[in-house]
């Protein structure tokens, strides 16, 4: 009859540095994202005011809108995805979910400091708030050892 063996728990020196990897991989994530995000603000804020002035420039600012927010949200789960396994680590689909649906909801919970001016910024306390929640959710599904 074989034995059979429970896995044994990470320690926490293995935790500590799957969050790290976390913490510098969404920081990384939210930078590129709001820099996506800035800039396609910024295209439907400059095709507002074009068509408020008569001549629009051939694609609404809805569109420009709803494209930013798809692309800022798409652009995050692929880079919290890519940079965690960049970074040699295994089942992170959880962090990326977590980060997918936080950063759409930070956004949208957000979109009216950034449509303000050309070129917002989003308020520190929320992308704070979203960076730690998703590199704590990095230790919800993680590896077992064999």
């Amino acid at each position: 009859m074989p034995t059979t063996t429970r896995p044994t728990a990470p320690s926490a020196s293995v935790l500590v540095a799957r969050v790290g990897k976390a913490l510098a991989v969404t920081v990384v994530a939210v930078a590129l994202s709001h820099l996506i995000l800035s800039d396609g603000l910024f295209l439907s804020l400059a095709g507002q005011a074009a068509a408020n002035m008569g001549s629009g420039p051939g694609y609404s600012s809805d569109e420009s809108f709803t494209s930013a927010v798809v692309n800022t949200t798409l652009t995050m789960a692929l880079v919290l995805w890519a940079g965690m396994r960049l970074l040699r680590e295994r089942r992170v689909y959880v962090m990326v979910l977590v980060g997918a649906v936080g950063w759409f909801l930070t956004v949208m919970g957000n979109v009216g400091t950034l449509l303000e001016r050309a070129y917002g910024v989003l308020p520190l306390a929320p992308m704070a708030l979203f960076v730690v929640v998703t590199a704590l959710a990095s230790v919800i599904l993680r590896p077992a050892r064999r």
